[in-house]
């Protein structure tokens, strides 16, 4: 960084100072070529960076021209030193270029790899049904590496902060570098620093040879492309790459040498283009290798940096700037924030930052004095902040002009085709199945769901799906574009990603239900090849699992799609026989699955066999609904069974008429006796009114039934269970809930049943005026209103 020609600026791949003192940088030496780390096949996507349509968040995607499904992804922030080197030299007409290794050798060497897994897989299972004892893998030569070096090589800024003493790596680099201000020397700094720990290692082993070898391969294509713009130029050059490599693209290498090590390597036709990227797919936490962890943290370092220009960052402002939002935020959310209470954080903010020996407030500073002094130390709020601000919910833009990936392209197209315009605001669409028009809209929205861009959504799946129309509510989010650019690795169009997502969520999914879910996306989506390969792996799953909740569960979508899925063609025949086979273990195993589980256990099943329940009349088959009433006859009688289940078997049948009124009502009394427990009583209770306490209204026996054994509790065990009776009341209307209260306010209600009292209770009694308030507060009324 002297007198010679070369400048290298090693950088973290999004940092605001950093990217802040490589400005300064660049204006010092004026270079006659800027050179990025990155991949070359993109070089002609450069100029766009400077097009006001586009905003980043942004990533380059590279992709295999003829198989999307390898891909890479290189994410730029607005104040990533690479995006600001490719801006200032674009500004200034400067000749600006990626060198990094070409994606095209990283694909093909992915490809390879993932090849050579699937030729060895299939020659393991050729010699598992040949009886065979697969050959043990080669021991690897010599003493395997140190677990230090694979940190430092992971992760040379943890190293280093852990040799500063400082156990937070972020919080160090933060604190030295992104928020202090710096001459452009400070790249000399960091070089220092990174050759001393390459120097360390080099007389380590690799703990990864592969992988080491495809770092010196960068390395070395870096070095021969620094070479060749010397050559072409005349001036200054700036190289701009992450700190790790500096030292290496300073070593003096032959370049036959270098040569030698890009020779013969595999090469894949490849396709780029820019997308738009994500704040939360910038963060460690998304699995980005080059990941932060606070992206709107930066994002408010580099707005206050490029604010100050050429100064230091103002304590007092960037303090006050940044506590002004958290409040603004807050006050957004509803949440009331007084600016004495704003005054107060940002004081709160300074003085940590002077008692921890830090020259200016860090986001835990900051974090610390926003709890305290604007969340009263609520960590609700906190998390809101965290969410919104500390880590952002910005999505990224692209210029249209940009080449747009294949299934961006592909859904241009047929949003063209099919009239359909993508808008931020949620709008109805009603589409007729029996129409071409109709069931190609209604394919492109399932299959769209598929790969998790759920533009539409049915807004009355349980209404609509009996004739031949579906409603949908449709609203674009930018996100989605971001998650098309993702999909890219199932399939370069709709159609194919939705097919091959559907099928690799198939052989991933953990349980039935989920599995089942697919089954029928699929089916939606008319994508038969894939539903046949799902319903293959839930038959498989379903004949290995004696799970009763899961089998329950994996039924209902099965039957919904067999009595609304008319509009499309479907191996129906298939579909019943799996229906009906998971409908059958359910039955048979229904009474020995609800014995002896605890409270949590018996609320799962619960929820999977309500919804059982509701779907088992599409399928209009008596002869199995004839075996779930026998399994919940049983169901009522086991002793051994949660008392949840019990209620939810006699409620069931009572509403299928299998039960008579007088039956329900003893066996609604023997469970609410004195002699079961008050815990056991309150969840059969539970069970049994369900979602359905307007049931209530309907039948005066039971309700005198429930109105006298709540009349015998006392004061400690009726608050006990009043959560349990608001969830009862809960599907009740206002309307409902009125007349239940007028109901027991009518004399003699559950006079046979009340203990307790001197006579019948009616609502001039003291005792029910005294009652009223918490019945009101049950029924959810209001108690002024009603009480007058």
């Amino acid at each position: 960084m002297t007198g010679e020609r070369l400048h290298i600026f090693g950088i973290r791949h999004h940092g605001p100072g950093l990217a802040h003192s490589l400005l300064q940088a660049l204006d010092a030496i004026d270079p006659a070529a800027v050179l990025i780390e990155g991949p070359p096949e993109a070089n002609g996507l450069i100029a766009f960076a400077a097009s006001p349509e586009m905003r980043p968040p942004l990533a380059l995607l590279i992709y295999g021209a003829d198989d999307p499904s390898y891909s890479s992804f290189y994410p730029f922030t607005e104040y990533s030193p690479e995006w600001q080197a490719m801006l200032w030299a674009i500004a200034r007409k400067r000749p600006v270029r990626f060198i990094d290794l070409p994606a095209s050798h990283s694909l093909a060497a992915r490809k390879a790899a993932h090849d050579a897994r699937n030729e060895r897989d299939e020659a393991e299972a050729d010699s598992e049904e040949n009886d065979e004892e697969p050959e043990p893998a080669p021991e690897s030569a010599g003493e395997p590496a140190k677990a230090e070096t694979a940190d430092v090589r992971r992760d040379p800024l943890a190293y280093l902060a852990e040799l500063a003493g400082c156990g937070d790596s972020e919080a160090w680099w933060n604190a030295l570098i992104e928020q202090g201000a710096h001459a452009p020397d400070i790249f000399a700094s960091i070089e220092s620093a990174m050759t001393a720990l390459r120097e360390a290692l080099d007389a380590e082993p690799p703990l990864h040879p592969a992988r080491e070898m495809r770092e010196q391969q960068r390395e070395a294509h870096m070095r021969l492309a620094i070479a060749d713009a010397l050559k072409e130029t005349d001036g200054p050059i700036a190289a701009v790459c992450g700190a790790w490599h500096v030292p290496a693209l300073r070593r003096k290498v032959a370049k036959a040498e270098d040569k030698a090590l890009l020779k013969d390597l595999p090469k894949l036709k490849v396709a780029a283009t820019w997308a738009p990227w994500t704040n939360t797919r910038l963060t460690i936490a998304s699995g980005y290798g080059a990941g932060i962890s606070s992206p709107g943290w930066y994002g408010h370092l580099w707005g206050e940096l490029r604010r100050l220009r050429d100064g230091g960052l103002s304590p007092r402002a960037f303090t006050a700037h940044w506590q002004t939002r958290v409040a603004a935020l807050l006050r957004k959310s509803g949440r009331i924030t007084a600016t004495a209470s704003v005054i107060e954080a940002a004081r709160l903010a300074e003085t940590l930052a002077a008692l921890r020996e830090l020259p200016l407030p860090g986001l835990q500073e900051m974090r610390d004095a926003s709890l305290a002094a604007l969340c009263d130390g609520e960590t609700l709020p906190l998390r809101l902040i965290e969410d919104r601000l500390v880590i952002g919910d910005d999505v990224g833009a692209v210029d249209p002009d940009v080449p747009q990936a294949p299934l961006q392209a592909d859904l241009t197209r047929q949003q063209k085709r099919l009239k359909l315009k993508p808008e931020a605001l949620e709008t109805e669409l009603a589409v007729d199945l029996r129409t071409d028009a109709g069931l190609a809209k209604s394919l492109l929205l399932h299959r769209l769901n598929l790969i998790d861009v759920a533009w539409g959504r049915l807004s009355d799946p349980g209404g609509s799906r009996g004739t031949f129309r579906e409603r949908w509510s449709l609203r674009w989010d930018p996100e989605f574009s971001v998650r098309l650019a993702e999909a890219i690795v199932h399939g370069p169009t709709i159609v194919e990603a939705a097919r091959n997502a559907a099928v690799s969520r198939a052989k991933e999914a953990a349980n039935l239900g989920a599995l089942s879910s697919i089954v029928q996306g699929c089916l939606l989506a008319d994508l038969g090849e894939a539903a046949r390969v799902a319903i293959r792996l839930l038959q498989a799953k379903a004949a290995a699992t004696a799970d009763i909740g899961a089998l329950a569960g994996a039924a209902p979508p099965l039957a919904t799609i067999l009595r609304y899925g008319a509009a499309r063609e479907m191996p129906v025949d298939e579909l019943r026989l799996l229906a009906t086979s998971l409908i059958e273990a359910v039955c048979a195993g229904l009474v020995y699955a609800c014995r002896n589980i605890d409270r949590t256990a018996a609320g799962e099943l619960h929820a999977k066999l309500v919804e059982f329940n509701r779907a088992l009349p599409l399928l209009d088959d008596e002869a199995l609904a004839g075996n779930w009433r026998g399994a919940l006859r049983a169901l009522t009688e086991d002793a051994f069974a949660a008392a949840l289940l019990r209620g939810f078997a006699v409620r069931t049948l009572y509403d299928q008429s299998e039960l008579s009124p007088e039956k329900a009502q003893t066996l609604l009394s023997r469970a609410l006796s004195p002699s079961v427990a008050l815990a056991e009583a309150g969840e059969w209770l539970e069970g049994f009114l369900g979602d359905g306490g307007q049931m209530l209204l309907h039948d005066g026996p039971l309700l005198a039934a429930i109105d006298g054994w709540l009349l015998m509790l006392g004061e400690e065990d009726f608050m006990a269970l009043l959560p349990m009776l608001r969830r009862a009341f809960a599907s009740c209307d206002l309307g409902e809930r009125r007349r239940l209260l007028d109901m027991v306010r009518q004399p003699g209600l559950a006079a046979p049943a009340r203990r307790g009292s001197a006579g019948v209770a009616d609502a001039d009694a003291p005792g029910f005026a005294q009652a009223l308030p918490l019945l009101l507060t049950i029924l959810g009324l209001d108690g002024k209103e009603d009480a007058a």
